[in-house]
């Protein structure tokens, strides 16, 4: 009998159905084959000998198809589900002209002082028949409208927070679906807010999203030449267009990956495995970091199985930058205690800070006792596209390794992280993929150098058109651009704020400044915060640098322009002015 032809017989069609009772299937009709299984059923057990039977069910198989074919959408559903999606995108871009970065609604009226860069009424959107205005009686954006203070927002919950919609057996309408997930917009840090300057703000653009889009759709497998050369091809040219910023040799190797810390996981188990070779030494090998070194890095060595590593912590100097001297007598006395110093971690653009580490300093010690170098690029690294800031990457071509992030400096979505090794062959040791027998027919070419063979991760994002695509559209003119007014408003915050009674600012490195009131204690300075960011216009934080409590301010989105930076000025003349401090001459550090 033609098997694939049987269902045109009538009498197959009617042979094989089951009969479902109690979890227990009777079965008419079979083909041989031979197993036995058993099925549990409340309390009992029932065995059931199929020595010559498999049980096919073709109207079952219908069913399942006609439900199936569901997930196959046609061109017209997905225009209209884009269509729905992108006016859903569209709405929460105009709020980020209108609200407050975490979601505070903003006053109708801002003025700028003596420049009045931004009038009353600049601010309105008009969207049509829903119009979003920023006067007295504008419409809220939905049901649950977020309208939360600091001290709300700071805690992590609004006071309208809802639950996502729940994952049910049944779907739902997209419109559904879309209004449910645009909540998010009111319930979360908008950090593409051109008042949002804490943290590190991340960014995103459009061509960015429509990358995103276009990998999810054609959804290749990115990480083997044999699966897609071409994608393999577009994340290899970003890898070393990203080593020829730094001055790395076409000989480096490196991967996209989800983000900071996870390229310097990356990087770290290469140096691990070339330093250390030998798991039994891990506990008496030294990693070497700034007190200023992000968190993340530390955080590596319990994934890396180096829990039991010593971590040196070397202080800054008074440019908050690492001190090679502190860090050299370091080193030296841990070699005469039998230590085995195998890794130093300079950094180019502190997050606290901004500050960047002497790197050739640093690299002479590393070398002397042969030591890995690994450079933290993650915030600073793209503004080396920046003349005025190249002299600050001098030596970082000499790093055994580097972690950059994009969607920091080339505002890709969140996710997006990058490392690159030097020494590709390094890389490649440390994670070359032996594949399993399934895949013992696909052609390979050892002189291909596979993404899964640079990295731990396998069957990731294909995360190289939300780079491209935008880096190809604009050019990197306009990153470079973007970036250095971010370093020209630092410095005009830095100026303006430097000639205010009563604060004391320090000169920023790159596009962070730090301010606070000098001699008071450091709930005045937190109160001069509060009273910033009270209205919701922007949103900015502390931190502690030396023991001393600063006001952070970080200029990065690519959304962020002078007016704005004119605005949040005359905000910190109106708080000090309020607060009614005694008359002192102007204070300033840096």
């Amino acid at each position: 009998m033609d098997v694939t032809n049987f269902s045109s017989q009538p009498h197959w069609r009617h042979c094989y159905r089951n009969i479902c009772t109690d979890n227990f299937v009777e079965r008419k009709h079979s083909f041989p084959s031979p197993f036995t299984t058993s099925f549990k059923t409340h309390s009992r057990t029932k065995k059931i000998t199929m020595s010559s039977e498999v049980v096919f069910n073709l109207e079952y198989l219908t069913r399942l198809e006609e439900s199936a074919r569901t997930l196959e959408s046609t061109p017209q559903q997905r225009s209209e589900m884009m269509f729905k999606a992108q006016r859903e995108v569209d709405a929460y871009l105009e709020q980020l002209s209108l609200d407050h970065p975490t979601g505070w609604v903003i006053p109708p009226k801002e003025t700028q002082g003596q420049d009045k860069l931004v009038q009353p009424g600049q601010y309105q959107v008009q969207s049509g028949p829903n119009q979003v205005q920023s006067g007295p009686d504008r419409a809220q954006s939905g049901p649950d409208r977020v309208q939360s203070g600091p001290d709300q927002v700071q805690s992590g919950r609004g006071p309208h927070e809802t639950e996502p919609l729940p994952i049910q057996e049944n779907g739902v309408s997209i419109d559904e679906v879309l209004r449910d997930f645009s909540r998010i917009g009111n319930e979360m840090e908008r950090e593409g807010h051109p008042g949002h300057m804490a943290y590190v703000p991340g960014n995103s653009t459009a061509p960015a999203a429509i990358g995103d889009f276009l990998a999810a759709s054609f959804n290749p497998y990115s990480l083997n030449v044999a699966s897609c050369r071409r994608a393999v091809k577009m994340q290899q040219m970003i890898v070393q267009w990203v080593g020829r910023l730094f001055g790395y040799p076409s000989a480096c190797a490196g991967n996209l990956t989800s983000g900071g810390t996870v390229a310097t996981m990356v990087a770290m188990t290469t140096a691990r495995d070339h330093k250390v070779p030998r798991s039994k030494d891990y506990s008496r090998s030294v990693l070497y970091l700034s007190e200023l070194t992000h968190d993340g890095v530390a955080k590596c060595l319990s994934t890396l199985g180096m829990r039991e590593a010593v971590v040196r912590k070397v202080p800054v100097d008074d440019k908050y930058r690492m001190d090679v001297n502190i860090l050299r007598k370091f080193i030296e006395n841990d070699v005469q205690n039998n230590l085995l110093p195998f890794l130093v971690v300079a950094t180019t653009g502190t997050t606290d800070v901004g500050s960047v580490d002497p790197v050739p300093a640093i690299r002479a010690v590393a070398t002397q006792y042969n030591m890995w170098l690994h450079v933290d690029a993650c915030y600073g690294g793209f503004f080396v596209l920046c003349n005025s800031a190249k002299h600050l990457f001098e030596g970082v071509e000499t790093a055994d390794s580097i972690a950059v992030d994009p969607h920091k400096g080339l505002y890709a979505p969140f996710g997006t992280g990058l490392v690159l090794v030097r020494n590709g062959t390094l890389l490649r040791n440390s994670n070359t993929r032996q594949h399993g027998n399934y895949m013992q027919d696909q052609l390979t070419n050892p002189e291909d150098w596979n993404p899964e063979d640079l990295t731990f991760e396998q069957s990731a994002h294909f995360r190289a058109p939300r780079v491209l695509l935008p880096l190809q559209l604009y050019g990197v003119a306009t990153f470079r651009d973007a970036l250095q007014e971010k370093l020209e408003l630092a410095k005009y915050l830095y100026l303006r704020l430097k000639g205010q009674a009563h604060i004391q600012v320090v000169e920023p490195v790159l596009s962070t400044v730090l301010f606070r009131i000098p001699g008071v204690s450091d709930n005045t300075n937190r109160a001069l915060l509060r009273e910033i960011t009270t209205d919701g216009r922007f949103f900015i934080t502390t931190t502690t640098v030396k023991g001393v409590l600063y006001l952070r301010v970080i200029i990065f989105c690519y959304r962020t322009h002078r007016q704005d930076v004119d605005v949040f000025i005359n905000k910190v003349k109106d708080a000090v002015v309020k607060m009614e401090l005694p008359e002192v001459e102007f204070c300033h550090a840096g």
